[in-house]
């Protein structure tokens, strides 16, 4: 901790020298902000990074005697999810203003047994023309659109409705009028990659291509977004240990608009697409079932809609988020493969979460949050084991709740 700090300190000192040197033709910012949740669940549930990202409540886990051991609370109080960023503007370079932004927090991840270490979140360079843009760096994944997620207290925005993926990129934008703009991406995996396939997009030598337009003019913002990736699972077939150069290849379309009345906020999103669980939500792949004898691959389709409205006062402000995630299965025979999916055995989840958020200062906010959460996990055989169609999609569906209230204290800087 002290190390990492100390390391932000020098490069904060160096460009200040160098801001001095060059006649302040290089500005340095630093911001960020402390945050502090206090969580209770009530039913055992998946979430990564420390507890701060809710997925969906477990299913039942029995012991000897017939207890649900999942049937129990947790409560948790942490501030691992502060985070803090420098950005650096410089001279212009080819015509083009400059800027270089690094972000990081301390999102531990108790499954690696570490409740608090340093991650990088963002690190890119960005250029800026009259009419167009160039950043090279990691950022959001075009999914995830800055100018439109939900307003939710807790530190996951709407995942699993919505995207949550950052990786490396080159993204080229262009303005082709004042509101209207196009923006190409080209896109590798890092840390965010598809369940059970990790270097698979390395290894494929295709990187991900997005395609997106935005659409901004009084208060209303829209997007469109469809991408495309293609990855090389395995170097050995699973199936009979020989060599392959089989693909495992998935799609997806989304749509987001967002309208800002005088006193309120309206987002809404709807996606559509095969093999999300790199980007945290319901799906990944599944093994075609067509009698070959060597392993190939079928995207698990899935649509996840949300909305959300917050209200625009200054000092109080009260919202509501609602999401709804269904697993439609694969569009061809296939068999499940619990090993490459995230959720693969849930067929439908919805979640409902209002809050209200108080502000002492337009830097210092309270917010508190209840959301209510059902997933409906595939029923089971007589042997236990989870029941799915023939297109891998999750069947006999029983349903399991949970309640989380966060609370969370927010210093911005």
């Amino acid at each position: 901790m002290k190390k990492v700090l100390l390391f932000f300190a020098i490069i904060a000192f160096t460009f200040h020298l160098n801001a001095q040197e060059s006649e302040k033709k290089i500005n340095v910012e630093i911001h960020g902000f402390v945050g502090v949740n206090a969580t209770y669940d009530s039913r055992q549930s998946v979430t990564p990074r420390n507890g701060h990202i809710y997925l969906w409540p477990l299913p039942p886990n029995f012991d000897n005697a017939g207890n649900d051991l999942n049937d129990a609370a947790n409560l948790d109080l942490d501030a691992s999810f502060s985070r803090f960023n420098i950005g650096v503007s410089g001279p212009d370079v080819w015509g083009a203003k400059s800027f270089a932004f690094m972000e990081g927090d301390f999102l531990g991840d108790k499954a690696q047994g570490n409740d608090l270490y340093f991650r990088l979140r963002h690190a890119f360079i960005r250029l800026t023309w009259e009419k167009s843009s160039l950043l090279a760096g990691q950022y959001w994944h075009p999914l995830f659109i800055p100018e439109n997620f939900a307003s939710m207290v807790t530190v996951s925005v709407g995942s699993p409705y919505h995207p949550l993926n950052r990786q490396p990129m080159i993204r080229y934008g262009y303005k082709l009028t004042t509101n209207f703009e196009v923006i190409a991406y080209l896109m590798n995996q890092n840390d965010f990659g598809d369940r059970g396939m990790p270097g698979a997009e390395e290894r494929g030598l295709r990187p991900e291509v997005d395609l997106q337009f935005k659409y901004k003019n009084n208060g209303f913002f829209a997007a469109f977004t469809a991408g495309y990736k293609s990855l090389k699972p395995a170097l050995a077939d699973p199936n009979n240990g020989l060599k392959t150069d089989e693909l495992a290849q998935a799609g997806y379309v989304a749509g987001s608009i967002k309208q800002k009345f005088s006193k309120f906020t309206v987002k809404a999103e709807g996606i559509y697409g095969g093999a999300m669980s790199n980007l945290v939500m319901l799906g990944g792949f599944a093994e075609k079932n067509n009698g070959s004898e060597q392993r190939q691959y079928t995207p698990i389709n899935t649509l996840a809609l949300w909305g959300d409205i917050q209200s625009n006062h200054t000092k109080v402000q009260p919202g509501i988020f609602a999401g709804y995630t269904e697993n439609l299965g694969a569009s061809e025979n296939a068999n499940y493969l619990s090993e490459y999916t995230l959720g693969g055995n849930i067929g439908k989840m919805y979640t409902v979460a209002p809050r209200i958020k108080f502000f002492a200062t337009p830097k210092v906010c309270l917010g508190v949050e209840w959301m209510y959460t059902v997933a409906g996990y595939a029923g089971k055989d007589d042997e236990g084991n989870y029941k799915f169609d023939e297109k891998a999609k999750p069947i006999d569906l029983e349903d399991y709740s949970n309640h989380r209230i966060t609370t969370s204290l927010k210093y911005i800087f």
